[in-house]
């Protein structure tokens, strides 16, 4: 799920320089989004375990055509979203939704205070592996962020509802994605202990 997705600037998870989705995402996810949407709430509902009931995302930053900094994110599903395991990333939970072709909006809230949901985009490359880059406000067009942005003291475009999150994301997805983070999703084999429900849908 989180290649190319679930993010274009991403912002430092600790001084080791350690990133990831916008984000996500998709979240980010797991970086510090300079420039990213967010939002007081969750915007997007009814997620589904797409990425399955739990497993490990393996992160990388790319820049100067490799992969540095690589961090290992177990995640599990709550039954609404997955929770981030482990090592603090930045995002406590996210969720992922399909978009468009081989993008995916990935939903995470922040761990930092205030928290925030921010968002961001990820592409799949091949089965299970993705680009991360963030949702930029800096994406759309000045009409387009004078119209759907609303600027506080600790965020420079909140936006509250779906259509102004498909604006930017359609903004985003239209550039050509440079640098921010690539995901390898992992799922753990078979159910989690006592589960005997139905098999759930994948992410491609």
């Amino acid at each position: 799920m989180f290649g190319p997705i679930i993010l274009k600037k991403l912002r430092k998870i600790d001084p080791s320089g350690k990133r990831i989705l916008r984000a996500l995402s998709t979240v980010s996810a797991v970086l510090t989004l300079t420039g990213c949407i967010s939002s007081t709430a969750p915007i997007l509902s009814d997620a589904r375990p797409v990425l399955g009931e739990r497993g490990l995302i393996h992160v990388f930053t790319l820049s100067a055509g490799a992969a540095h900094d690589p961090a290992t994110v177990p995640f599990q599903w709550s039954g609404s979203r997955y929770l981030v395991r482990g090592k603090s990333i930045g995002f406590s939970d996210f969720t992922a939704y399909a978009y468009e072709g081989r993008d995916w909006i990935v939903q995470g809230t922040t761990q930092r205070a205030p928290s925030r949901v921010e968002y961001g985009l990820a592409r799949r490359l091949a089965d299970g592996t993705y680009l991360l880059v963030p949702i930029n406000e800096d994406d759309a067009d000045e009409p387009t962020r004078e119209k759907f942005c609303t600027k506080t003291q600790d965020a420079s475009c909140r936006i509250a509802t779906p259509e102004q999150l498909f604006v930017f994301a359609r903004g985003s997805a239209d550039k050509p994605l440079e640098g921010g983070g690539l995901a390898v999703v992992v799922p753990a084999e078979g159910p989690p202990p006592g589960d005997k429900g139905a098999p759930r849908p994948r992410m491609k």
